[in-house]
């Protein structure tokens, strides 16, 4: 599986005839696209420069037709804020103005406030910047994207240029969330959970705030899938199964119907063009189901047990900006002394989020004492991003906690995954009992925490940094919801 990448349609803009920066405009686009090509973002460069009204019109078309999730500004002189209006008439996306910053008669800068007043206004998503472009990168120097694209740069000091390009790759991964979680489908197969009324969720709200597209599937329709599928084609599954994984001390019996669940899962989910699905397995399925829901995972089609619609749509999110399957796990067990707490389930993780296949073991569920269970010390370490999605009476709302991935071993059972913070956990847990946060978190490696708040902000989803204290909920999106 392959990480999206954001997809950036760039545009320069000058007003002309007044010696002010426009010959520098060119120039500045040429740079920004040789900056952007060394990033893990896919570049759409408009076909004209903007110097009116009507250039901003005919090139929000364009970009509009090319699909793309935010617009890149690059201005070198003032630019009026009806240029802007024009071009988001036509293509209504979130868009970042960097205003460069070179020398005293390019007053690009001057402008920055004139439009962002304009677009705050009109209750458009922005952000703007001053600084002169980064250098551009050695045409003969390796490109190649580091194993951990996409987290923070962990370097001590970083000028204007450089800082405000991290803003915009953290702008641009924001915006790619929006089309993400826009153009979803998820299926809904079981409901809720009975016994977990926290689990209550609200297709309007998702499709309202989120855009996402909410297919509830009777539970019935998957029995009969299995019923459907040949032995012979479930005994082909469950040999390769075993034969990808380090140990197997499951029963045949019970392997052979956590692969013919699997199979049925698939099935489902291409029968409806799913893009993930949420599965209820309280009480029937249970732990039948859990080699199913790690499969799924292991081949894009992100998965949730419980009937756990929110965390469904939070992996399928996840592995799409990681370009990996995203981590699920109920907050366990707390350990004050070094601040890290345990995360960790039943046993449906991804193979894939393992040290390697040989760590996968297969074994009989404790909680059942049938079924399967997959079993492994989850691997991801340095940077961690956790999520937690809920819906309430005002809407949905995101909590965040971000910390670091250490060594676990498989103390308890399932796939657990340990995480150090920088609060102490019985800090942690009064804010997301404070803030309404549930029990289960979804996981990735790196820190996504501005692109989070960023999509919070402009979806109108209330957002908490768990681990940093911030009960309070940023300006922006209480006015959202106000006016909601």
């Amino acid at each position: 599986m392959r990480a999206n990448m954001p997809r950036i349609g760039i545009i320069g803009l000058a007003y002309p005839g007044y010696n002010l920066g426009e010959e520098l405009g060119p120039g500045k686009l040429a740079e920004m696209r040789q900056i952007l090509a060394a990033q893990q973002v896919e570049a759409v460069v408009a076909g004209r420069f903007v110097l009116n009204e009507a250039d901003a019109h005919a090139v929000g078309e364009e970009l509009a037709r090319a699909d793309v999730d935010c617009i890149l500004a690059v201005i070198t002189t003032f630019v009026p804020d009806h240029y802007i209006v024009e071009l988001l008439e036509a293509c209504d996306r979130p868009i970042f103005l960097w205003c460069v910053e070179r020398e005293m008669q390019c007053i690009s800068v001057v402008c920055g406030p004139l439009i962002t007043a304009t677009l705050f206004n009109l209750g458009k998503r922005y952000q703007v910047v001053g600084a002169d472009l980064p250098a551009a990168p050695d045409a003969t120097a390796d490109t190649t994207l580091p194993a951990d694209a996409g987290r923070r740069s962990s370097r001590p000091t970083r000028d204007a240029a450089e800082t405000s390009l991290d803003q915009l790759l953290i702008f641009s991964r924001a915006a790619l969330a929006v089309r993400l979680l826009r153009t979803m489908r998820v299926g809904y197969c079981g409901g809720k959970c009975p016994i977990m009324f926290s689990m209550a969720t609200d297709e309007y709200a998702l499709k309202r705030l989120l855009g996402t597209t909410v297919v509830t599937l009777p539970v019935e329709e998957f029995y009969e899938l299995a019923k459907a599928i040949p032995d012979r084609e479930v005994a082909a599954a469950w040999k390769d199964i075993k034969g990808s994984v380090g140990e197997v001390t499951a029963l045949e019996a019970d392997g052979l119907k956590s692969s013919r669940y699997y199979l049925a899962a698939r099935r489902l989910v291409e029968r409806h063009c799913l893009d993930a699905i949420s599965l209820n397995c309280f009480p029937h399925l249970k732990s039948k189901i859990c080699l199913g829901v790690a499969k799924l995972n292991d081949n894009g089609i992100a998965a949730a047990c419980e009937g756990d619609l929110h965390s469904t749509i939070l992996m399928q999110l996840f592995a799409r900006l990681t370009g990996r399957p995203a981590f699920n796990g109920d907050w366990l067990r707390m350990y004050p002394e070094s601040n890290e707490v345990l995360f960790s389930h039943c046993g449906a993780g991804a193979f894939d989020l393992a040290d390697g296949p040989k760590d996968v073991c297969l074994r009989c569920s404790i909680e059942t004492k049938d079924g399967l269970a997959v079993c492994y010390a989850t691997h991801l370490r340095g940077p961690v991003t956790l999520a937690n999605l809920m819906y309430g009476p005002d809407g949905l709302r995101l909590a965040v906690l971000q910390g670091e991935g250490v060594a676990t071993d498989l103390s308890y059972e399932g796939t657990p995954l340990k995480v150090r913070f920088k609060e102490n956990p019985d800090a942690i847990l009064q804010h997301i009992a404070r803030c309404g946060a549930g029990h289960h978190w979804n996981g990735i490696a790196g820190d996504f925490t501005e692109e989070l708040k960023l999509l919070c902000e402009w979806q109108g989803i209330q957002y908490s940094n768990a681990d940093y204290g911030t009960l309070a909920l940023n300006t922006a999106v209480q006015r959202g919801l106000r006016e909601r």
